[in-house]
């Protein structure tokens, strides 16, 4: 007698059976064993979760995907990236920004690189800056966020 499951819809439930059969010591066995369906259910399940979920949106909920298990490498360093810039004080419009990485348009690249220019060249903000004054920081860091994503369209690289 087979019983047929059903695959889950999303990532989260994707998630939540690889977690119960990473639990499962028989299933284990099996899958270690090459067992075919046990190997095909494994793989099945990772490509829902591969495809699943908005990992910006999981990153700034704090998710991290497998963390009670093997945490997801990616997932996690999005998730600390947007937990380090909201304590710089960054709004979640640029932490969203700066994980999604798409870009500005050429008149906004300008613009904050000019403002860059212009403060790091200023002897009293750069000594803020540097001496870690928190909204000097949150200012630069927010700058290098928009020229980190670049211009959008545009190939970016070295």
């Amino acid at each position: 007698m087979t019983t047929e499951t059903q695959a889950p819809a999303t990532a989260t439930e994707a998630r939540a059976a690889i977690d119960a059969l990473t639990t499962n010591v028989e299933f284990g066995s099996r899958l270690l064993a090459g067992d075919v369906a046990a190997t095909q259910q494994w793989n099945e399940l990772h490509s829902v979760l591969g495809k699943g979920g908005d990992e910006v949106e999981n990153a700034m909920n704090g998710l991290v995907i497998g963390a009670d298990t093997i945490p997801d490498g990616d997932s996690k360093r999005l998730a600390e990236g947007a937990s380090w810039l909201r304590t710089l004080g960054l709004s979640d419009g640029v932490v969203r920004e700066a994980l999604e990485g798409a870009g500005v348009s050429k008149e906004e690249f300008r613009m904050v690189s000019d403002w860059k220019s212009r403060h790091m060249n200023d002897p009293v903000f750069s000594k803020r800056f540097l001496s870690n004054d928190a909204e000097a920081v949150r200012l630069m860091t927010t700058a290098n966020v928009v020229i980190a994503g670049g211009i959008k369209g545009e190939a970016k690289g070295f």
